[in-house]
């Protein structure tokens, strides 16, 4: 189990400072990332949440250099603005399609891309290709989604990537590779010297294997939290619908009301069970960020800046 991280303790590493973000998007994408402040250490995961749209994409465009910010964005001690070179040997981005030329082999792709990185090692790529069961003489273009992530994730363990960015990777996969892509995640975190982000809406993954929750809402980051105390600030309860209507509204986060009997996400420290018949458990993220979502921005906002503070 992770022992979570303090700011405040130095001898904690940090792989991962985001310092004031901010990120204006003009035109038909009119869009504003504004005033993100995190630090991931080493050695964890972080699980990016939110609902389309909230700025999950354009925040990890931001942390690969894709997009211009203002604020510091500094990562294994090498600031993106203004040592972009060094930054960029330690940054692996991981997503549906990746940045390779479709019509190459994975050895050429090893040979070609390699002459980017400093201390990219041939041998260590075609390694993790036999390792990952891939062909080095298959073609890009012909690998399955899974394969193209694995054949990615060997190409970044090659040049000694720290920092990974995953966007959605295991959405529209069979649960086989989504079992062997979060057993890599952990793997790879186990030495202590890499850490993870991972955008994903399926949020059963995360619940496994996250070590953080990233929660963002229009444009803004509204928690970076460890899930489980996340978590622990609410519970869920069900019951007769007469007897959800005497829980304290104040408590309430969101109540869904069924025929004959109700959902509702409460703020712990706010409830108390008026009835033995109401059933309660800790929500999974989920059920976090559906009561979240479903209860409204300004509550959201409000019970954030209250009790996460």
């Amino acid at each position: 189990m992770h022992t979570y991280f303090n700011c405040g303790k130095a001898k904690e590493k940090v792989m991962l400072r985001v310092h004031e973000l901010d990120k204006e998007m003009s035109g038909e994408d009119r869009f504003h990332l504004e005033n993100i402040s995190f630090h991931l250490p080493k050695g964890y995961i972080c699980g990016l949440v939110g609902e389309n749209g909230a700025g999950k994409t354009t925040l990890l465009r931001c942390l690969m250099g894709l997009y211009r910010s203002t604020g510091d964005i500094v990562i294994d001690g090498h600031n993106l603005n203004s040592d972009e070179a060094a930054a960029r040997e330690v940054i692996a981005v991981v997503g549906d399609e990746g940045f390779f030329d479709e019509n190459i082999n994975l050895e050429k792709l090893g040979k070609y891309y390699g002459q980017m990185y400093v201390r990219f090692d041939m041998e260590k790529y075609l390694g993790y290709l036999e390792r990952f069961n891939l062909d080095r003489k298959q073609k890009y273009k012909k690998l399955s989604k899974g394969m193209k992530i694995k054949a990615q994730l060997a190409f970044a363990l090659s040049y000694g990537a720290k920092l990974f960015l995953f966007d959605e990777p295991t959405a529209g996969l069979d649960k086989h590779f989504r079992e062997d892509f979060l057993r890599l995640c952990t793997e790879l975190v186990s030495d202590g010297g890499k850490s993870i982000i991972i955008s994903s809406h399926i949020t059963e993954d995360l619940d496994r294997i996250a070590d953080y929750i990233a929660y963002m809402q229009a444009g803004r980051l509204l928690f970076f939290k460890p899930k489980d105390a996340a978590c622990e600030h609410f519970r869920i309860v069900t019951g007769p619908v007469y007897k959800c209507k005497l829980i304290p509204k104040e408590a309430v986060v969101y109540m869904e009301e069924g025929t004959y009997s109700s959902t509702a996400m409460v703020i712990r420290d706010k409830c108390i069970l008026v009835d033995r018949e109401l059933q309660e458990h800790t929500p999974d993220i989920r059920e976090l960020i559906h009561y979240l979502v479903k209860g409204g921005k300004e509550n959201a906002e409000n019970i954030v800046e209250k009790y996460f503070g």
